[in-house]
């Protein structure tokens, strides 16, 4: 089978897995479709010659998107009857009529397109010695347009306060885990920490960077955490002090620049590399303290739980009840919602 061939079937794979996602009506389903959804796209970015977006992809889009899922996967509600059947195929076709009609808007407006060949991309590998570093795409993102990845840090650090501000009150404490969890952990979470680095360092010369290093830092403190680390746990304000910390960092390099060389964001060649590599590691330590932070402000872990709400074998969902107790609040038979008895206080459990 040659190579073409195995490309057209990735290419089907990762549509299929889309469709899968968006129109399966199990949620276990639409989020499995989406991990692999997440695995084939950044195999086929990497067979296109773009390794950084496979990185980003497989770290950001499958990693943390898919982790955030799994933990919504673990904490969902029984699903309700359907009302109208009818109504969901109306809406399946809807969508698939529309989709299918901006596909072929898209295949026309680009087959009208002057298909001359970019010169932006010669010119940004010709001047790569001048930006302080040797990998274009490091060169582009840290230089020529730097200031598209500040505007990228501001929306993540307002993610993270939007994310504090609409999730519980403090993140849950963490407590002890079995020996098995913490050897894991003692294993596990330098060899992470390594790799981060070693993709942080790499970024200069070759794919990696800022974004994928903290990406991993990030699985480093969701791993040291979930096995009961507690000099893992960061609190939302500091989470949100950290985050705001380097963007904050980002604009004092876009002064010093304007300064020095009188344009915003301006690097000297002399001293552009110490100073993208400086700003990379401290990026790398916002977003991975952003990342993690955003997990575990959506409630990823609870007390002496695992990954995405682990529950005792006799509890319910989402907070055990006893056997024959309804949710949130159970109450004998015979007696109100949330009520005592006259005679002395209800039995049963309590959520």
């Amino acid at each position: 089978m040659t190579l073409a061939m195995l490309d057209v079937l990735a290419v089907g794979a990762v549509v299929v897995a889309a469709s899968v996602a968006v129109l399966v009506r199990g949620r276990a389903a639409a989020t499995t479709a989406f991990l692999v959804f997440g695995i084939l796209l950044a195999v086929l970015w990497g067979r296109i010659d773009a390794p950084d977006v496979a990185l980003a992809e497989a770290a950001l889009g499958g990693g943390i998107a898919g982790a955030l899922l799994v933990d919504a996967l673990g904490r969902r509600t029984p699903p309700r009857p359907d009302a109208d059947p009818r109504g969901r195929v109306v809406t399946v076709g809807a969508a698939v009529v529309g989709g299918a009609a901006a596909l072929v808007g898209l295949l026309l407006a680009v087959r009208s397109v002057n298909v001359e060949p970019a010169e932006l991309g010669r010119e940004a590998i010709a001047s790569t010695d001048a930006a302080g570093v040797s990998h274009p795409v490091t060169a582009v993102l840290l230089n020529y347009r730097s200031l598209d990845t500040l505007l990228e840090i501001a929306v993540l650090v307002v993610v993270v306060v939007a994310a504090g501000a609409i999730g519980r009150e403090r993140l849950p404490s963490v407590t002890g885990a079995d020996p098995v969890r913490r050897a894991l952990a003692v294993v596990l979470v330098p060899v992470v920490l390594v790799l981060a680095i070693w993709v942080l360092v790499a970024g200069s010369v070759q794919p990696g960077g800022a974004f994928q290093s903290g990406a991993l830092f990030a699985a480093a403190l969701v791993i040291a955490r979930l096995c009961g680390i507690r000099s893992a746990v960061i609190s939302r304000s500091a989470t949100t002090a950290v985050a705001g910390g380097s963007l904050l960092a980002f604009v004092a390099l876009a002064v010093i620049g304007l300064g020095v060389t009188g344009s915003w964001l301006g690097l000297e060649t002399a001293w552009a590399g110490a100073a993208i590599l400086a700003i990379e590691a401290v990026l790398a330590i916002g977003i991975g303290v952003a990342l993690s932070g955003i997990f575990f402000i959506a409630g990823a872990v609870d007390d002496g739980a695992g990954l995405a709400g682990a529950v005792d074998d006799d509890a319910g969902l989402a907070g055990g009840v006893d056997d024959g107790a309804g949710l949130a609040g159970a109450v004998d038979d015979g007696a109100g919602l949330a009520g005592s008895s006259p005679g002395g206080p209800v039995e049963g459990g309590r959520a």
